[in-house]
């Protein structure tokens, strides 16, 4: 008998994956726990070595003389494991199958590509499809068995629903460039009420979560011109029609000279995108692949969100 039996997978993956990031904020990230839990795992896994693996300080983790022993055994193990693991979900073809994917359309312009490309180059054989629709839509779609997940924001919690959070979005400005508020380097809120704005309308997912976190600040002009999909306002803008305010996931890859982009301030207001299934369902084994693929890229994909946050911060000044 082992004489190590408090050895377990969930300390192996975590001390793997805080030695591999240095940090306990992004391992906790990439396992989808919180920190206090993978500090549990770590901390078990210690006791059950009868060593310290991990010299922790206020702002990085190293590994101690015998950590570093012990990581490339540990990682060694772990990969064996998952090929296993991953040959024994492929057998019976399980490599043949489909995802089904509901997906709101402001995601479609770089979250969506990024999380598919990457999905695909390790998975080319599994066929994906994409099913676009409004919030309600992609919820009814994901409820009803028609889409495995569903690429949206949650306006609420919803019982029914686990959700995996992956990015902050914040809301922008788009505007023409020579518009008055694109002298500005971030506009308030209140500074919109006094121009044409191509909004959301009620009842959309986007104008509900404005309309909560701005219920304090008088900022909607007497008569927005309401849409039914926010990319449809760019267009509108482009065209010098109106001001409007987008999620950063929706504004194009590049720079459009006609329009200027501005961050929005007091407050900075935010949405939060996500991976929503079905609670109490068993995924597929395709499904599951893909679930945990999108998990490791969620620390990927924040950074670029805080990336391209900045850039656009820096371009207005």
């Amino acid at each position: 008998m082992s004489h190590f039996s408090g050895v377990d997978l969930d300390g192996l993956r975590g001390f793997v994956a805080v030695a591999e990031r240095a940090t306990f904020h992004e391992a906790a990230l990439e396992l989808n726990v919180s920190a206090s839990a993978l500090t549990r795992r770590i901390q078990r896994l210690e006791t059950a070595l009868g060593v310290a693996l991990l010299e922790r300080t206020t702002r990085r983790v190293t590994l101690t003389p015998i950590g570093q022993l012990f990581l490339p055994g540990a990682q060694r193990v772990l990969h064996e494991l998952d090929a296993t693991l991953s040959r024994v979900a492929e057998s019976g073809n399980a490599r043949v199958g489909q995802i089904t994917v509901a997906c709101i359309p402001t995601v479609t312009n770089h979250l969506l590509p990024r999380i598919i490309r990457d999905y695909r180059m390790r998975r080319p054989e599994v066929r994906i499809r994409m099913m676009e629709g409004n919030v309600s839509a992609v919820a009814r779609n994901v409820r009803e068995g028609l889409a495995d997940f569903g690429l949206t924001f949650m306006v609420a919690p919803d019982p029914d629903f686990l959700f995996d959070a992956l990015v902050t979005d914040p809301y922008c400005l788009v505007c023409p460039v020579d518009h008055p508020l694109a002298e500005l380097r971030s506009v308030e809120w209140k500074d919109l009420k006094p121009h044409q704005l191509i909004i959301s309308g009620r009842g959309s997912g986007n104008r509900m979560i404005l309309d909560e976190a701005l219920r304090s600040v008088n900022w909607q002009p007497d008569r927005p011109v309401e849409i039914e999909h926010l990319t449809t306002s760019l267009g509108l803008v482009e065209a010098g029609l109106g001001i409007s305010v987008v999620p950063q996931s929706a504004l194009p890859g590049e720079p459009q000279s006609s329009m200027a982009i501005r961050p929005l301030v007091n407050p900075t207001v935010t949405r939060t995108i996500g991976l929503v299934r079905r609670r109490g369902v068993t995924l597929a084994p395709v499904a599951q692949q893909f679930l945990l693929a999108v998990r490791r890229m969620a620390p990927g994909l924040a950074r670029e969100v805080e990336e391209r946050t900045a850039r656009l911060a820096q371009a207005a000044s």
